[in-house]
């Protein structure tokens, strides 16, 4: 896809109204190539659908928004974090360091040894939590405390981390609940869109066991996870991510609920998420990712970007 077709469709999309089920697609589109160039913000801009939350080049911090956008995140990281050493009230500056952090951690495979993921993540979640000291209601900052205790979680592993399971839980409920409305530059992030594919991962994710619920004080439940991922196409239709994480859950449900027209209908998401424009560099991994769980469905319950869960009940009740 080129880039006037992808700016092109986008100042198309003003009010889209996405079909109950996405479309199935006949045939994949070829995963676009390592090199191909996003679009700058100054020729994404005047295609951009202006609301409530859009980043604009009045909004505070455009700076750093840019560097998002670009994915430069170790040079965002380190001016936001002089930004906030030098005014720690700009409540601003704690999600957008948390967001880097979580940026550059997702560069790394969860047994990549040339990083302390677990230090790296507890740092996003302290950065997180003390701007809620703050702002105790900020929804954004909300969202990013839920991510950082997310991923210590996959990093950790899900049996290992059910400890958090509430608190990750309560994070994104309270960000999918919130009248927060966001979107940067090129929709990399999009809230509360991204809340609800982060519960449809969580309630994926986290088992439906009884000794869960007794542990966490939470479990899983396949059908919410459907619910939040369908939720969050709606809320932000054509975004990879959101189609990938859509499309996990119906394919899992579909195998754990014997219900083999769900699980048809989430290769049909996963197929329609192939040929959407990439926006951002981990798309091109879940490109990869989506193709493999066509090619295996087995894997889609235990699924997670940086690397497979292991959720055998049997290694819990030990």
């Amino acid at each position: 896809m080129t880039l006037l077709s992808i700016l092109l469709s986008l100042a198309l999309a003003e009010t889209p109204a996405p079909p109950a089920e996405p479309t199935p697609v006949a045939e994949a589109a070829p995963e676009a190539p390592e090199s191909a160039a996003l679009p700058t913000p100054d020729e994404l801009a005047p295609w951009q659908r202006s609301f409530e939350g859009r980043v604009t080049p009045e909004s505070p911090h455009y700076d750093l928004e840019v560097l998002y956008f670009q994915e430069k995140h170790d040079e965002g990281l380190a001016e936001s974090e002089k930004r906030r050493a030098a005014d720690p009230s700009d409540v601003d500056l704690y999600w957008m360091s948390a967001r880097f952090l979580f940026e550059i951690g997702e560069r790394f495979e969860r047994d990549d040894t040339t990083i302390d993921k677990e230090a790296h993540y507890q740092r996003m979640i302290d950065v997180a939590e003390a701007g809620l000291e703050l702002a105790p209601e900020h929804a954004h900052l909300y969202f990013a405390r839920g991510i950082g205790y997310g991923r210590l979680g996959t990093t950790r592993g899900v049996l290992a981390s059910l400890f958090m399971a509430k608190d990750v839980e309560k994070s994104w409920v309270f960000t999918a609940k919130s009248d927060l409305k966001y979107a940067s530059i090129g929709d990399k992030e999009y809230l509360p869109c991204d809340a609800h594919q982060a519960l449809s991962i969580y309630y994926r994710l986290v088992p439906d066991w009884w000794i869960v619920g007794v542990i966490a004080g939470t479990r899983g439940d396949l059908q919410k996870a459907m619910d939040h991922g369908k939720e969050a196409i709606t809320c932000a239709p054509n975004l990879i991510r959101g189609m990938k994480e859509y499309g996990v859950a119906q394919v899992c449900y579909g195998q754990k609920k014997k219900s083999p027209e769900v699980l048809e209908a989430g290769l049909d998401t996963l197929r329609a998420a192939l040929p959407l424009p990439v926006r951002k560099e981990t798309d091109r991994v879940d490109l990869r990712h989506v193709q493999m769980l066509i090619d295996d469905p087995s894997l889609a319950c235990e699924y997670s970007r940086d690397g497979q869960q292991d959720l055998d009940e049997s290694k819990l009740e030990k």
